[in-house]
């Protein structure tokens, strides 16, 4: 995990910036795009921000929301998710499927998504995030960009990504310029996210990790035991 931040005597809004990269090119966008936050959007209050992966948000911040997110992440194979964002496009899934009825009113979500037209499937993870968070009730602020690793020219994959991130800034300022949402509006976005986590992942539960690995070793110290007492009993020891 990194982090961008500005100091400022007076308040300040925190962003997230969160990824999921096979190959680092999304890691690197979205940590550009941490850094220059503080410097980027510094009305009507300073603003900082932390880049980590979409998983991590999702397991170790509980889903807790901002009211603006910025998500940078690629299609893997045949559109599934990259690495640290596997979790998250179960989440999205799971909204597709019905989504516990989960509502993401309130938060605001920029998305840049990255692949390889050479697959028919390259888009199919962004497109999938994009499409259910908006399900949910999140809205996108900005153009869904689309950053291709087969495109040439001003098509070019960095070319793209470098347009995306320099045009952003004014949805963006545009979110944090506006009133904020009502607190109750993003407890509810991370109370139902979290609560619908704990469903799909239940190691995921406080006490469960001790549990689980429980499970595992108990049956494997009664074999190694039983090894030991054949041998004993058999004279071999």
């Amino acid at each position: 995990m990194t982090a961008a931040q500005s100091s400022s005597s007076g308040s300040t809004e925190e962003i997230l910036v969160l990824y999921g990269s096979q190959t680092g090119n999304s890691e690197g966008a979205a940590e550009e795009i941490a850094s220059l936050i503080p410097f980027k959007l510094l009305s009507p209050s300073p603003c900082t921000a932390r880049c980590m992966h979409l998983d991590d948000f999702l397991e170790l911040e509980k889903a807790k929301w901002t009211r603006l997110v910025v998500i940078v992440c690629s299609s893997y194979g045949v559109g599934q998710a990259p690495i640290g964002a596997r979790k998250f496009r179960e989440f999205c899934d799971e909204i597709w499927d019905g989504g516990r009825g989960i509502s993401l009113e309130g938060v605001n979500f920029a998305l840049l998504g990255l692949g390889d037209s050479h697959y028919t499937t390259y888009f199919r993870n962004p497109t999938t995030i994009d499409e259910a968070l908006a399900a949910a009730g999140a809205t996108r602020v900005g153009k869904l960009g689309k950053a291709d690793a087969s495109g040439t020219g001003e098509d070019e994959q960095s070319k793209v990504i470098d347009r995306w991130i320099e045009n952003i800034w004014t949805d963006l300022a545009r979110v944090v310029a506006a009133d904020p949402p009502e607190r109750e509006a993003l407890d509810k976005a991370q109370e139902g996210t979290w609560a619908l986590c704990l469903e799909l992942f239940p190691e995921w539960k406080p006490g469960m990790g001790g549990a689980a690995m429980a499970a595992l070793y108990v049956p494997l110290v009664g074999v190694i035991l039983a090894v030991l007492a054949h041998f004993f009993w058999s004279g071999r020891w």
